[in-house]
């Protein structure tokens, strides 16, 4: 978690300077980067090296990691070292595809087509069980099945988008294993939890 912090504060940092230095340079005045080169009494080139340095760094350490696939942290460097600025933005891309993807996906497990099937009910038998206060662990509880059965019924088709996500290498079977670890854990509260709670 501190570690994500860190690399978070690094990019919104580093993305203000990159910024700094895209309006600044329009202006014919100097960047941020180029004041901070010169506090620290280095060149700006220097400081936007030393920038360059870090983030492929922190890309090495997410590959070694495997919170990133060979392809991914290729083209991050790639982009860091063709970058004007400071070499920013990269990681920050393949982040917001990522949290896009877990949307989607929390979005599917939201639909009631799933649980209904598993449970032998339609979904307007469901939705009226579920609006009488009742939560999907009791109807399920009801129907002669577990809250486990449930959870695996609902995430099955989460299952195969992840499998064909790390197939497609947009993701590592590792960050694959800890969207759907979350998401378990999500998906169990949810059918824990009525209506009116």
């Amino acid at each position: 978690m501190t570690r994500t912090l860190s690399l978070i504060a690094t990019v919104v940092a580093c993305a203000s300077l990159a910024i700094g230095a895209t309006g600044a340079a329009a202006a014919d005045k100097p960047s941020v980067a180029d004041d901070v080169a010169a506090k620290l009494g280095i060149t700006p080139e220097a400081l936007r090296t030393a920038f360059k340095a870090v983030l492929t760094a922190r890309v090495n350490a997410a590959l070694a990691a495997g919170t990133l696939t060979p392809e991914q942290a290729a083209k991050l460097k790639e982009r860091i070292a063709n970058a004007k600025g400071l070499g920013l933005g990269a990681k920050r891309g393949f982040a917001e595809k990522q949290q896009a993807l877990v949307k989607r996906i929390g979005a599917k497990v939201k639909r009631l087509g799933a649980a209904a099937d598993h449970l032998g009910l339609t979904r307007e038998e469901l939705r009226a069980e579920l609006e009488s206060g009742k939560s999907l662990a009791q109807v399920a509880a009801a129907q002669g099945t577990t809250v486990d059965g449930l959870v695996t019924a609902l995430l099955g088709p989460v299952k195969e988008r992840l499998a064909k996500a790390v197939a497609a290498k947009r993701l590592t079977q590792q960050r694959a294993d800890e969207i759907l670890d979350r998401l378990e854990d999500r998906v169990a509260k949810r059918i824990e939890r009525s209506r009116d709670a």
